[in-house]
């Protein structure tokens, strides 16, 4: 079994591992860099090096300027930016749920070798494990939802074409699991 000091090293270097796992301390990048989600921000870069800022009440600036929205398109960005920042939480949830499995392993190993309860341990391991494949379905529906924001808003608001293929192909389907 792990000492106390042994678990310690484990979860410490488990954290850190989470800790570099983003561009700073709280921006996560989506779509190779269309979207990046900083704190409460959420920017996208479109084409021809165009930038908006999303807001949470649906807010809309691109270059600098805000952009006159109607209630169906504030309703979209909202989406947008509500999916945008939930792919971050659930990718941290996933990365924690992955630093979990490795000390699981390592404790399923540990058990192996030192003849504990195999069956126990190995029921441990599997739990561990589908607790990344929850979190991963997650980011999958909440790119699903971006996708549609998206699609709304660019067939619904000229201003936004520069962002509209940012989450580009077709809807995936979550439920396959990976």
């Amino acid at each position: 079994m792990f000492s106390r000091k042994s678990s310690f090293v484990l979860a410490l270097a488990a954290g850190l591992l989470l800790a570099g796992c983003s561009n700073g301390p709280d921006t996560t990048t989506i779509a190779n860099g269309g979207i990046v989600v900083n704190g409460d921000n959420v920017a996208l870069h479109g084409t021809g090096g165009t930038e908006a800022f999303l807001g949470a009440t649906g807010r809309l600036v691109i270059d600098g300027h805000d952009v006159a929205v109607d209630a169906k398109q504030q309703e979209l960005l909202k989406q947008y930016y509500r999916s945008a920042r939930a792919v971050r939480e659930h990718g941290v949830a996933t990365g924690k749920a992955g630093a979990a499995v490795a000390v699981q392993s390592l404790k399923n190993a540990a058990t192996h070798v030192t003849g504990g309860d195999s069956e126990q341990a190995d029921a441990r391991l599997d739990a561990a494990t589908q607790r990344i494949d929850q979190e991963t379905s997650k980011i999958c529906m909440d790119i699903q939802q971006i996708r549609v924001a998206q699609k709304g808003l660019a067939s619904s608001l000229a201003a936004f074409q520069p962002f509209a293929t940012i989450i580009d192909g077709d809807d995936d389907d979550c439920s396959k699991g990976s």
